[in-house]
C-alpha cells in the first residue's frame, strides 16, 4: 500500500511542477517588453562602394558589412540621376591608421586616423557665404562622449583648391564610437564592424539628400598597420554612401527628411578554435562529469548526487564569467543556449540519481527473487544508456539551436 501512495504522490509532484512552470511562461510573457523598432532607416545609396554584399563571399554566419536594404534597379536608376543633379558634391575617404580599447560591454571602440574631402565649387561657395570650414558643418554620427569629444581636426588650416577647380582638405580624427552591428547572437563567434559614420550638420535645410551627396573614396581609403586588434582576426574594411531616412523633419516643415552619409568600417571577427578552447572546452570537460555520473558504483549514493551539485554550481561561475564581456542582451546568445541545454542535462541527472537511489533503497528491503532481479536489471540497464542518451540529446540539441539563430545577427 506504501509504494502505490507514494507513486500517488509522484504524480501530484510532477504535476505541480508542470502547472508551476506553464503559469511561470505565461507570467512573464505577460511581463515581457516588445522592442520598438527605430523609426529611422538606411538604404544603400547607388554611388560608387567597397562592400561585400554578395552572398556567395559572405562567411557562413550571413555576416556581411551591409545595413539597411540594397535599392532596387529601378531605385539604382532614379539614385544615380538624383546624384547628377544634385547641387552640391562631397567626395570623402577614410584611413584608420590604429584601432583599439574595443568593448563589447557598451558596445564601442577607440580609433585614430585620417579623413580627407573634396568638395566642388557651389559647396566652396556656400561655405564663404556662411562663413565657415567644411569640418564645422561634418558631424562624426556615432561618436561617444569622452574626456575629449571626438573631432575632426585640419592638418592644414585652409582648403586647397586643385587643377580640377575642387577643393581638398585632410583632417586627423581621434575619439571613441560606438558600434551598430555585431553578430552577439553567434557568441562566442562574434563578428563585430567598427564603424565611423560622417554625415553633414543641416542647419536650415539646404544639405538634404537631394541637394548634397557624398561619394566614396574607394581606391584610397583602407586601413593601415596598426589598425588590427590583438586576438582578432580581421575580415577587411568596407566604404560606401547611404541614404539616412529620419523620422523627422527637424522642425523645417514638410515630410521627414533623408540624408547622404558616409559609413567606413573595419570587420573583425573571433577565431573559431580559440573561442572554443577558452569557452566551449571548460563546459565540454564538467558536462564530461555529468555524462559519467552512473558510472560511480551504486552503493555511493552521496557521491552521485554530489556531482550533478558541484557540476551545477561550475555552470552558473563559467556562464557568469563570459556574461561580464558582453551587453545585456534581450536574447539568448548561442552560448547561452548551449549552457541551457547543460543545465537541463544536469537537472536530468540529479533527478535520476535520487530515483536510482530510491530504488536500490526499496530493492534492499525486498527478499531475493525475480522481482528484485527484474529492478536490478532495469537500474543497471538506466546506467548503461545514460551516457548515450545524453550524448545524443545534446548534440541534437546544439546543432538545433544553431541552425535557428537568424543570420548575420
Amino acid at each position: 500500500m506504501a509504494p502505490r501512495k507514494q507513486k500517488h504522490w509522484n504524480i501530484l509532484a510532477a504535476i505541480s511542477i508542470l502547472l508551476a512552470a506553464v503559469l511561470a511562461v505565461s507570467g512573464i510573457s505577460e511581463l515581457d517588453v516588445s522592442r520598438v523598432p527605430s523609426r529611422d532607416a538606411l538604404r544603400l545609396a547607388s554611388s560608387s562602394r567597397a562592400l561585400t554584399t554578395d552572398s556567395r563571399r559572405l562567411p557562413s554566419d550571413g555576416w556581411t558589412s551591409l545595413r539597411g536594404q540594397l535599392l532596387s534597379d529601378r531605385e539604382t536608376t532614379t539614385d544615380q540621376q538624383a546624384l547628377e543633379d544634385a547641387k552640391f558634391h562631397i567626395q570623402a575617404g577614410v584611413y584608420a591608421t590604429s584601432t583599439y580599447d574595443l568593448d563589447l560591454s557598451i558596445p564601442s571602440y577607440s580609433s585614430n586616423g585620417y579623413v580627407w574631402l573634396r568638395w566642388d565649387e557651389a559647396m566652396q561657395q556656400y561655405l564663404k557665404d556662411q562663413d565657415q570650414s567644411i569640418d564645422e558643418r561634418i558631424t562624426l554620427v556615432n561618436a561617444l562622449l569622452s574626456d575629449a569629444d571626438p573631432v575632426l581636426t585640419p592638418l592644414v588650416p585652409k582648403p586647397v583648391q586643385q587643377a580640377d577647380g575642387s577643393y581638398y582638405q585632410l583632417f586627423t580624427y581621434l575619439g571613441r564610437f560606438y558600434i551598430d552591428k555585431a553578430s552577439f547572437r553567434h557568441f562566442p563567434f562574434v563578428t563585430v564592424s567598427l564603424p565611423l559614420v560622417l554625415e553633414m550638420e543641416d542647419i536650415e535645410g539646404s544639405f538634404d539628400y537631394t541637394n548634397l551627396r557624398f561619394e566614396a573614396d574607394v581606391q584610397n581609403s583602407g586601413m593601415g598597420l596598426f589598425a588590427g586588434i590583438i586576438g582578432w582576426l580581421n575580415r577587411g574594411w568596407s566604404i560606401a554612401e547611404y541614404r539616412h531616412n529620419y523620422a523627422t523633419n527637424f522642425g523645417l516643415g514638410g515630410s521627414a527628411d533623408d540624408y547622404s552619409l558616409i559609413v567606413y568600417d573595419i570587420s573583425f571577427g573571433t577565431s573559431a578554435w580559440s573561442a572554443f578552447w577558452r569557452l566551449m572546452l571548460p563546459l565540454l570537460v564538467v558536462m564530461a562529469m555529468v555524462l559519467l555520473v552512473f558510472k560511480v558504483r551504486a552503493d555511493e549514493q552521496d557521491a552521485r548526487a554530489g556531482i550533478p551539485v558541484t557540476v551545477l554550481l561550475t555552470l552558473v561561475f563559467l556562464q557568469q564569467t563570459y556574461r561580464d564581456e558582453l551587453p545585456d542582451l534581450p536574447f539568448l546568445t548561442f552560448l547561452d543556449q548551449v549552457y541551457v541545454v547543460a543545465y537541463v542535462v544536469t537537472l536530468l541527472a540529479f533527478v535520476l540519481v535520487i530515483y536510482i537511489g530510491r530504488r536500490y533503497g526499496e530493492m534492499e528491503l525486498m527478499p531475493e527473487g525475480a522481482k528484485r532481479e527484474q529492478i536490478e536489471q532495469r537500474l543497471h540497464r538506466l546506467d548503461e544508456i545514460w551516457p548515450l542518451t545524453v550524448v545524443i540529446f545534446s548534440s541534437i540539441s546544439i546543432v538545433l539551436c544553431w541552425l535557428t539563430l537568424p543570420p548575420g545577427g
